[in-house]
């Protein structure tokens, strides 16, 4: 081993270190045979890093080092309890390290469980050289003590397929490796892509002795239905869960299973992506255009298009399911560049689509944000014995909390964003941030005591079902309720079971819920999303409607739909109430690609965080300043335009204060070979200010 390099990507900040990247001398292990150079690659290592120790992944193995021998530190130890890491893996890692423009540790070392990536977690016996796992040795040895080999896959029987369910089936499976193009699979809610899904997948499953499938979920709140479909199909012992919802050792043993192929059908939300699955055969996407695929904190990334790459870097099918497709998914597939299956109808013979109303709240008075006719449905609703969903995404008492005589409004000290009254912990919430605070009695600015909630959250509008209809089960399903262990599955099997009256609940419950009893729909507030600045956002309103929409008359009774907006005249709503998708996309990427927005072309993000705006807008503009300079010495880059630094919509966050650049291009390639050099410029200014450069951004 003399000689050897070893090349260690550690979780740091790309202004530590672009590459993320870090030389150090191999030891003698008594854990692991590591007697050649390709033994080393895909470890995961224990290593000095300052003053403190740090896990790593040995990305590569070299000869030589810029660092001195004399200075280059050997590793502590070799993480034994780490399977090692696949080349497709570390292949996908150095992709995505490269497209989102972050440090290859900033990517890899996430991807792990977090009882295996913080070094506090291990005890080094120095005279021995040996390793113990303080975080989860007891789940280590109970999955030592399962069987090395891949789970069986017993398939159970399949539910009947209607006829444009089998002909999509059929034409997929007809594709197979064939034809590797994303195959997007669009179908209205209730069409059954689901059943497609998990037929499509015993297939795969069935041709391949060891394979594993990976199938995605956008949120925490779908995996509970998901799974019982998945175990009931393909056996429990086949299936595991992979997310941020399960205590530790549960997701140690899941990461564990799927790492070592032992676990044959993985499901996740978006961290899944990352997981090493060494026989992987296929994907599958579920709701794909939702917005909970973007990872919005660390390393900005769309677990979508990771899973898109993945499949094109195995060559193996991965499937997108959406009854309202991304609008860059919806152009690829009109385009050619993916397949396009369609479920125009729903699974259930005779289920129709609910019919949509407006309720004009300018002519119709709301009271406590419940309108005349509103109010009427939901009476009839419940003489039928059926269950109704008001749609309210805003969770807490009230948005604003107001003082009657000076008119001061309670906002939060860390963000410009105001607090949010909860009526349950008499506390002010921010819903950035964090910071709560108790309800003052008197208004900090004038000393009145007289002070209002205004505005409605999925609090006061379960106060106001329970007042107006006292005899009527309620339900109400947000974040807040459903924190403890067991809540939100107990839930939705309450309503599964047709015993909740009224359901009241955000964005959680509009998608990916089949609950045949639910019959009426009432949404309220959505009014904003009109007329948001954001370009995206007529996208995802229309998105959440239908998804909305959809989850009323999917057993045999129709469904009934009615949204109070003030605005009924805006265009957007002919679309809603008619389910017509393909309209409402086709009139939107015209608008898009008039205005030279994606997919029509690519943007970047440069965040800036500091303590003062002033800082922020100086080094954003400093910032702008190395971009043109850097544009004008190589013509290649012409086409990128470089905006003004700016604040950010919302200003500050957590006591940050943040600004941005936004950075156009016709040509992603051009824009990534742009970004690369203009971060190695950013990084030479070596500023201690927070700053980061999104790929992709979700929002502008």
């Amino acid at each position: 081993m003399v000689g050897w390099v070893l090349q260690v990507a550690c979780d740091v900040p790309v202004a530590v270190s672009a590459a993320g990247i870090f030389d150090y001398a191999p030891i003698e292990s008594n854990n692991v045979s590591l007697t050649v150079p390709e033994a080393w690659l895909g470890r995961a290592v224990l290593v000095p890093f300052g003053r403190q120790l740090l896990v790593g992944l040995v990305m590569g193995v070299s000869t030589t080092s810029e660092v001195p021998p004399a200075k280059l530190k050997p590793i502590q130890a070799v993480l034994p309890f780490v399977p090692q890491m696949d080349a497709h893996w570390m292949d996908l890692v150095r992709f995505m390290a490269k497209y989102y423009q972050r440090g290859l540790g900033e990517v890899a070392l996430p991807a792990l469980p977090i009882a295996l990536r913080a070094a506090k977690n291990f005890e080094l016996d120095q005279m021995r050289g040996e390793l113990t796992l303080r975080t989860g040795m007891r789940t280590w040895r109970k999955w030592l003590a399962l069987p090395p080999s891949p789970a069986p896959v017993s398939v159970s029987q399949a539910l009947s397929l209607t006829a444009a369910q089998q002909v999509v089936l059929n034409d997929l499976l007809e594709r197979g490796h064939a034809d590797l193009r994303p195959q997007l699979l669009f179908g209205v809610t209730g069409s059954g892509k689901t059943e497609v899904y998990l037929q499509y997948l015993a297939h795969v499953l069935q041709g391949s002795a060891d394979g594993q499938v990976l199938v995605l979920v956008p949120e925490i709140n779908l995996t509970p239905q998901f799974a019982a479909r998945l175990n009931a199909r393909f056996g429990t012992d086949a299936v595991v869960t992979l997310h941020s919802g399960l205590n530790e050792s549960t997701r140690l043993m899941n990461w564990w299973r799927a790492a070592s192929g032992q676990a044959r059908v993985i499901l996740g939300t978006r961290l899944s992506v990352l997981a090493m699955l060494p026989n992987l055969q296929a994907i599958v996407v579920d709701e794909e255009h939702d917005s909970s695929y973007r990872q919005q904190e660390g390393v900005r990334y769309s677990a979508r298009d990771v899973a898109i790459y993945r499949a094109h870097q195995l060559k193996i099918p991965i499937v997108l399911g959406s009854a309202t497709p991304a609008l860059e998914t919806w152009h690829n597939a009109c385009t050619g560049r993916y397949g396009l299956h369609r479920l125009p109808e729903r699974a259930v013979k005779g289920a129709l689509l609910p019919e949509v109303m407006l309720v004009d709240v300018q002519k119709t008075a709301a009271q406590d944000g419940l309108s005349e006719p509103l109010r009427r449905t939901i009476v009839d609703t419940m003489a039928q014995h059926h269950t109704t969903l008001l749609f309210q995404n805003r969770r807490g008492y009230a948005p604003v909390f107001y003082c009657s005589h000076c008119g001061h409004v309670h906002d939060c000290p860390n963000c410009a964003a105001h607090f949010v009254y909860h009526n349950t912990t008499r506390h002010l919430h921010c819903h950035h941030c964090g910071e709560q605070e108790r309800v003052p009695k008197t208004c900090i600015k004038c000393g009145n005591a007289d002070m209002h909630p205004i505005g409605q959250g999925t609090q006061r509008l379960e106060e106001t079902a329970a007042r107006l209809w006292p005899n009527a089960i309620v339900r109400r399903i947000d974040a807040d309720s459903t924190r403890k262990k067991g809540e939100l599955e107990n839930a939705f099997a309450d309503i599964a079971a047709g015993v909740v009256d009224i359901v009241i609940g955000t964005q959680m419950l509009a998608k990916g819920h089949d609950w045949p009893n639910l019959n009426t729909v009432g949404v309220l507030d959505v009014d904003s999303g009109l007329f948001a600045q954001d370009y995206r956002a007529p996208e995802r309103l229309f998105a959440l409607l239908q998804q909305v929409i959809g989850r009323a008359g999917r057993g045999q009774q129709a469904g009934r739909v009615l949204i109070q907006t003030a605005f009924p005249e805006h265009p957007m709503w002919t679309q809603v109430r008619t389910h017509d998708f393909e309209t409402f996309a086709s009139s939107e990427l015209a608008v898009r690609q008039q205005l030279g927005l994606p997919p029509f072309a690519a943007h970047a993000l440069l965040q800036v965080a500091a303590s003062e705006l002033k800082l922020a807008l100086v080094f954003a503009q400093t910032a702008r300043e190395l971009a043109l300079t850097l544009i004008a010495d190589h013509p290649e880059f012409a086409n990128v335009t470089i905006n003004a630094a700016v604040p950010m919509n919302m200003m500050r966050l957590n006591r940050q204060e943040r600004a941005q650049i936004l950075i156009e291009c016709p040509s992603r390639p051009r824009l990534q070979a742009f970004l690369t050099q203009w971060q190695g410029e950013l990084v030479e200014q070596k500023s201690r200010l927070m700053w980061l450069i999104e790929v992709d951004p979700a929002e502008i």
